[in-house]
């Protein structure tokens, strides 16, 4: 009975091992293709803070929304320019004495409201921020947020209106590279390329069909005020860079 069991598996060992010779590896060429595209920044981020000031909080609130009002009119009255203020977090702090505070007393501790730290007034601060467009008048608009009583205004992160189309081109270039690489390897070792058999990016998950897809399609009435200080603004292009792995077969 044993030497019948041990007759069995040998039997399918020696099978295995003629299904395995049968089988011939897969012979390919796999290469890195890289890809960049360079486009002009559309969309340019205005960050600020607003501030009211009032003898009480809800007069601190008004001078707040009425400062807002007026950053808002004077970034409009920018003929061709784009802009949406959105609006963050909101504080409203008491003002108390200078002479409050007594040497070697910690900044938070809890006073009360008499005396040298009786409330003089409120002040209401909130943050704000605005996508601008065009980018050449993003500098004016924030010229014209800080001259309307914004504060704190900063100018930054220049990008673009769409970076899914510009990933989109990227990745096509990349299998363009990558083809040429291909080519290239297979003509030097006297082969002949095949098919495109996989592709995988950092993300992994593009298919075949897709990326094959994507390399086929290779005015206002305005107050009278002073005119605005124009302020020139070239941003670096935007570089966007897809590197993928491509496998192909050598064909036979």
């Amino acid at each position: 009975m044993r030497s019948l069991m041990l007759g069995a598996a040998l039997g399918v060992l020696v099978a295995n091992g003629a299904l395995a010779q049968d089988k011939p590896m897969e012979a390919t060429i796999q290469v890195l293709g890289v890809g960049t595209v360079e486009d002009a920044p559309s969309l340019a981020h205005i960050s600020f803070t607003l501030r009211g000031e009032g003898k009480g909080s809800d007069d601190a609130l008004r001078a707040l929304v009425a400062r807002k009002e007026a950053v808002e009119a004077a970034m409009g009255s920018l003929d061709k320019a784009s802009f949406r203020v959105e609006t963050g977090d909101v504080a409203i702090t008491e003002v108390r004495g200078r002479d409050c505070r007594g040497s070697g007393e910690d900044e938070d501790a809890p006073r009360l409201s008499t005396g040298a730290c009786a409330i003089q007034g409120y002040v209401a601060t909130m943050d704000a921020s605005a996508d601008v467009g065009p980018v050449a008048l993003s500098g004016t608009l924030a010229g014209l947020a800080g001259r309307a009583g914004a504060s704190n205004v900063r100018l930054s992160n220049f990008r673009a209106t769409d970076p899914g189309g510009a990933r989109q081109r990227a990745m096509a270039a990349a299998v363009v590279n990558g083809l040429e690489q291909a080519q290239a390897i297979a003509a030097a070792s006297g082969s002949k390329l095949g098919r495109l058999l996989r592709v995988s990016d950092q993300n992994g998950g593009y298919m075949v069909e897709q990326l094959q897809r994507i390399a086929g399609a290779a005015a206002r009435d305005k107050a009278i005020v002073p005119e605005p200080v124009v302020v020139t603004i070239t941003p670096q292009a935007i570089s966007t860079t897809a590197r993928l792995v491509l496998v192909y077969e050598i064909a036979r």
